[in-house]
Order: C-alpha cells, then structure tokens, then sequence
C-alpha cells in the first residue's frame, strides 16, 4: 500500500459525498415535482437505499473518468449497497432505529470500500494518466481552500458552540434564590373566573411565548394567570432571564381542586427528554380536559403528546419541516396566524402567540374583552373572530449570511445589559431579550440596582443575574419599560458613565413593545439584522422606520481577514517545510 493508494481513497470518499449531495439533491427535487417525495424519518429504508444509490452515481462517474474498468466500478457500487444487506434486516426486526441504520451505514461504506479496493491493490496503486493533472490541480486548490478556511471556521465553531450552551443557562442554586423562590407569593385565586395556566418546562422556555401570552391574558382582568412547571424552582428563559413559576404541578392541582385549566399555553422549550417526559405526561393528562393553545414551537410538546394527531395545527414556519419530519400524523398547515380546532389552538412562530391567545379571549370571554387586550398591549394586528393571514417567509441567501455572521463572529463577543425594573411590562422585559436570543446576536445579563429579586407588572417574579457592578462587563446597557423611561434611576446613569456603557431606554415612546427593540437593533448592529429578527419574530418591520447601517460590512471582514491570516500562515509554512527539504537534499 502506498501514497497513491492513499489518495485514490481519498477521492473515493469525496466523490461519494459529492454524489450523495448533488444526486440527492437532484433525485429530491425530481420525486417531489411528481409528487412522490416522502420522510426518510418516516421510511428509513427506503431513504438508506437512495443515499447508497446517490453516493454510488458519484463513485461510478468518478472512477469511470479516472480510466477504471466496469469490473473495479460495479465492485465499488456495491460496497456502497453491503452494509444494508446486515442492516436493514436488524431495522425491520426493530433491533436498531431508523436514525441508527442511517448512521451505520455512513461508517460501514468506509471499510467496504477500502475491502473492494484492497481485493484489486494493484490496479488502485498504479497511476492512471487520464485525470492525474486534474487531481493534482484540485488538490493544490483543496489545500488553499483549507488553509484558508480552517481559522475562520474554528473561530465560528467556537464562538457558535459557547453561545449555544449559553442560551438556556440553568441558574445558580443559592441561598438568595431560594428565599427569592420563598418570598414570591403566588396571586390570590378567584374562583369565579376561568383559569389560564402558562407552561414553563424544567430545562426552560422561550422568553416571548411565555411573557407575551402571559401579559395579554393578565391584562383582560378576566383570568386567574399563572405560570407552572414541574417543580417551583427558578427557571431560565430563552436569554438568561430567571424566572420563579407561581405554582409547581402539584400545587396547581391542589388549587384547582383536581380540575383541568381553562386554558393552558404550552410555549417552545429547549429540547430534553426528561424535562419533555414531565410536560408531555401533564399535558396528555390533566391539562388535555381544557383548552390547549400550543405556541410557535410549542407544537412540538402538543404533537410528542399525541393531542394533535389527525388534527390540523401549525408552527413557526422555519421549524415546520421538521415537525412534519417528527409528526407526519398531524396536518400541518402553513400561511396563518393561528388554526383554532376545537379544544386546541397552534399558532404560528412568536408573536403570532398574541393572536392565538387572543382568540382564546374571544372564546372564553368575548370579543370585546379581545379588542381591550389588544390595545392594551399596542397590538395593531388583531383579526377579530378569524385569524390574520401569514405571509409566505423562507431562508434567502442573505437571512443565512447574516445569521452565520451574527452567531459565528458577533454572539460571542457581544453581551447587552438588560436592566430589571419593578412593574416592567412581561412584553416590554420580553423584548429586550428575545430579538438577540432569536437571531443569536448577543448575549443578554439580567441586572438590578437592588438586591433580591424583581416583580414585573402583572406579579411575576424575576431573578437577576448579577448587579450594577457587571456594567463594565456589558457593551451596551438596554432599560426595558416605559414606567422606568419616565423615572431613570439616577444609580443607573452613575454606573453608565463610570463603565462608559451606553444606555438605551427603550421605551420612552409608546407603542408595541418589540417595535423600540427593532429600530434599537437596526440602529445598533444593521438593519439586515433586524429585519432577519423580525421575520423569525413574524412581525412586520415595514412600518418602523429601521434605520442604522445597511449591512454589516465590519463584521463580514472579520472571517475575510481571519481566512487571509490562515493562509499566510500556511503559506509561510509550506515554504519553510520546502526551504528545510532542500537543504537535506
């Protein structure tokens, strides 16, 4: 075996991976124009068969090209078919899952293709004219690539891992914690109205499903609102924001009397089995005898708990290929704000939540109730008694830039204080997090002037993270709530000058809450960035006069630069490597 040998392997795997990625894109567009595409999740045989079949039409058209007989060729493409003949037998007798074939048959190609090959050592040892200056061309081009493309993708797999970890953050379990958890008091229960219950999970949820539902039902005066969880602990929301739930499981049933919700809002949680198990097994139970209203991707837990199948419901558009992926049997529908079906309503992503939980007003209480709700909030969307058409969003080339530039080279490195006021509104707390934790932008620090924890306008009860001495820590600090923009806080001015800090007031302007923390994010960052947030928000920026830079040119330079200090190392290397072979020559 030698050095040729090595890199006719080599080529092997590429051109594998080429065809499963440029035949399989082309056989799935193909079987989707004539309408039989289908769910590798759904049919994980079927799906196995076609990845080996694409990944041989790459072998056989790069080794027909090199010169290969069809003897060697046709050898090679039935290595890529081999390990299902062990595998799929074990799939159907359940003795291994779907996912789990998938994943073995990616390992097992490699040593089937190194079997065939070794089965003809000579013939892959020798040198074939045709295409040898092709390699070598691709190779030099391949090695320039990489070296320009190994410290940019480092620094983006780094910085994207860490602000991944640290969206979900659980709190610190200290002793000022627990007498926060102690201290709050869960609100008094009128037994004359209906009860509406907001789901947080253990591992957390999602900021803006919680809070937005949870102030537009406070704000009718008509509900008993409580947040719940499995267990009454502090809790993170999506950005860092603790929260104390009012009541754990046990205790709502205990004030309930054993009975079912009125209505119960399931928000997006963070993914976790155990944290899932809990929520899902209260949800089919319990809570399945009221109204569930399922939030952007909280869906996800009504569709694991089996209440959606065979019904129509929807989600977050960017995350309903997925679902239809995981939840084939329920009927997923796009391009509505929400689908009301019976005893459960689905809304579509974030702050389509607000008319969900409005048409939850209208049917527990009435329409007027609604229409109050709406303009208590600043909702200018509201569709009374049907729901507001969705207009089509997708991923375009510029969304996925931005994103990759905000998550890989800005997150990181970007952290906005969010200062906690008492009496702040849920939506106006919401939105000085939520945009930044949605797209990935910055990270978000709860502070407080004072000690112990905070109570927003409806009575939640927050924990801040750290206190006015993390200023210097903080590249910008935001002051959610129009209460706190009419009263600034002369401590908080101090502690802004002595760290230079900037401070934003975001809402000393009335109006939706999200609609200052738009313009504050175009204004700050660019305006592609807070228009990507707004459509991941389903919100629309048109009327909101974004103005700041028109792309985030500053940092697009950064992995440009770092790809060019990469290959200058490289290059000052391989030079190095020839200088040091010449002389031992």
């Amino acid at each position: 075996m030698n050095l040729r040998f090595a890199r006719h392997y080599l080529e092997m795997v590429v051109a594998m991976m080429v065809g499963m990625l440029v035949f399989g894109a082309v056989l799935g567009a193909v079987l989707g124009a004539v309408g039989l595409d289908y769910s590798h999740a759904e049919h994980p045989a079927i799906g196995s068969l076609e990845m080996a079949f694409t990944m041989s039409l790459g072998m056989v058209a790069w080794m027909r090209y090199r010169g290969h007989g069809w003897a060697p060729t046709l050898e090679m493409a039935a290595a890529m078919f081999a390990p299902l003949a062990v595998l799929l037998p074990l799939l159907w007798t359940g003795a291994v899952s779907g996912d789990s074939v998938m994943m073995l048959l990616h390992v097992l190609m490699l040593p089937a293709m190194l079997a065939a090959m070794l089965r003809r050592r000579d013939e892959y040892s020798a040198a074939h004219g045709r295409g040898e200056r092709v390699v070598r061309v691709l190779g030099r081009a391949a090695a320039v690539l990489a070296a320009f493309l190994l410290v940019p993708a480092a620094v983006y797999a780094v910085g994207a891992n860490a602000y991944e970890a640290s969206r979900y953050t659980q709190p610190e379990a200290t002793g000022a914690a627990a007498s926060a958890v102690a201290a709050a008091t869960p609100p008094a229960h009128d037994p004359r109205k209906p009860t509406a219950v907001i789901v947080v999970g253990n591992g957390g949820a999602n900021i803006a499903d919680t809070l937005v539902p949870f102030e537009v039902l406070s704000s009718t005066g008509a509900f008993n609102v409580y947040t719940v969880a499995p267990e009454r602990r502090p809790l993170p929301l999506l950005g860092g924001l603790d929260l104390v739930p009012d009541l754990g499981f046990a205790q709502l049933d205990q004030r309930l009397g054993g009975k079912a919700p009125d209505v119960t809002v399931v928000p997006d949680m963070p993914e976790d089995d155990a944290a899932d198990a809990k929520v899902t097994a209260w949800l089919r139970g319990r809570a399945s005898d009221g109204l569930l209203l399922g939030v952007c991707t909280g869906a996800r837990l009504l569709a694991e708990a089996g209440v959606l199948d065979g019904r129509d419901a929807t989600s977050h558009w960017y995350r309903l290929p997925k679902l239809e992926e995981d939840h084939p049997e329920v009927k997923w529908r796009r391009g509505t704000r929400y689908l009301d079906d019976g005893d459960v309503i689905t809304t579509g992503g974030l702050l389509s939540s607000v008319d969900g939980t409005l048409r939850a007003v209208e049917r527990l209480v009435n329409a007027d109730a609604a229409a109050a709700a709406a303009r208590a909030v600043g909702w200018r969307h509201y569709s009374p008694g049907k729901p507001a058409s969705l207009p089509a969003a997708e991923l375009t080339p510029s969304n996925a830039i931005v994103h990759l530039l905000n998550l890989g080279y800005r997150s990181s490195g970007t952290t906005v204080g969010v200062l906690l006021t008492g009496g702040v509104g849920e939506i106006e707390l919401a939105a000085a997090f939520d945009p930044y934790a949605e797209v990935k932008s910055a990270r978000t620090l709860a502070i407080a002037a004072d000690d112990g924890s905070v109570r927003s306008r409806h009575g939640l009860t927050f924990i801040p993270r750290d206190d006015l001495d993390a200023m210097g820590r903080v590249d910008r600090l935001v002051v959610p709530g129009a209460g706190a923009a009419a009263r600034p806080d002369a401590r908080i001015a101090a502690a802004a000058r002595r760290a230079d800090v900037p401070v934003d007031y975001l809402h000393e302007r009335p109006g939706f809450g999200f609609d200052a923390a738009l313009r504050g994010m175009a204004r700050t960052m660019d305006v592609p960035t807070a228009e990507w947030t707004g459509k991941i928000l389903e919100y629309p920026t048109a009327g909101l006069g974004l103005s700041g830079p028109a792309w985030p040119w500053t940092l697009a330079l950064r992995p440009l630069l770092l790809g060019l200090a990469g290959l200058a190392v490289a290059l000052v290397a391989a030079r190095l490597v020839r200088r040091a072979r010449a002389r031992r020559s």
